[in-house]
């Protein structure tokens, strides 16, 4: 195994550490549609209708979590954007993702440590990898997707045990981004997958690649 696809692997099980820790919190700030973490690097913003919820938000050296919800929950408005059938995002930042080898590379590794005892223990709300079942895994170009089941208890507002998760690397930080749905307020597994895939597009549409990066080196 290269050194890359370890350090890849370290760093997306520590992202999974931080995932879904806070992703039910019920505790709602003031709506941005964006933030900016990672010391300035990369900003989070989610499709239309989604705003931070800063009260559960966090950023610092080992990295960062941010959740979304729709403006008007966040707000407290009932007139403000909102998505037709709102999921709940979460993005976690974190550094480690080289420059030099493209995300692309690690998927194969990934996917096999995922769905291993250990990294469904990192997946876990509970640390617990009996409680994490891998239902899919699958490949978009410089994505990798996972659907995902967690029968742990949540904290704070109870979110359906099914969800998505994309795996992705930005300006040389690890991201993942994950897509819920809540008890009260379901989501099917198809629905979830198109609020996170217009959640990873809105993420790559705000973090270009730097122009130095987004070339091979001529020969």
């Amino acid at each position: 195994m290269s050194t890359w696809t370890s350090k890849t692997r370290a760093a997306v099980a520590l992202a999974a550490g931080l995932g879904l820790a806070a992703c039910a919190a019920s505790g709602f700030g003031g709506a941005s549609r964006a933030i900016i973490v990672a010391g300035g690097e990369v900003t989070v913003t989610g499709p239309s209708g989604y705003c931070i919820d800063r009260s559960v938000s966090r950023d610092g050296a080992e990295g960062a979590f941010v959740l979304l919800g729709s403006c008007a929950a966040i707000s407290g408005s009932r007139t403000a954007a909102q998505p037709v059938r709102p999921a709940v995002l979460t993005a976690s930042v974190l550094p480690g993702a080289p420059l030099s080898a493209p995300m692309a590379e690690s998927f194969e590794g990934l996917a096999a440590f995922f769905r291993s005892a250990p990294g469904r223990a990192a997946l876990s709300r509970s640390g617990k990898a009996e409680t994490v079942t891998v239902e899919e895994v699958a490949a978009a170009g410089d994505v990798l997707y996972l659907r995902l089941s967690d029968a742990s208890a949540s904290d704070g507002r109870a979110v359906e045990p099914e969800y998505w998760r994309a795996i992705l690397a930005l300006k040389g930080r690890i991201v993942t981004l994950s897509a819920l749905g809540l008890q009260d307020r379901p989501l099917t597994a198809a629905e979830k997958r198109r609020a996170l895939e217009g959640f990873v597009a809105q993420m790559k549409a705000v973090n270009p690649v730097p122009a130095a990066t987004a070339t091979e080196p001529a020969s």
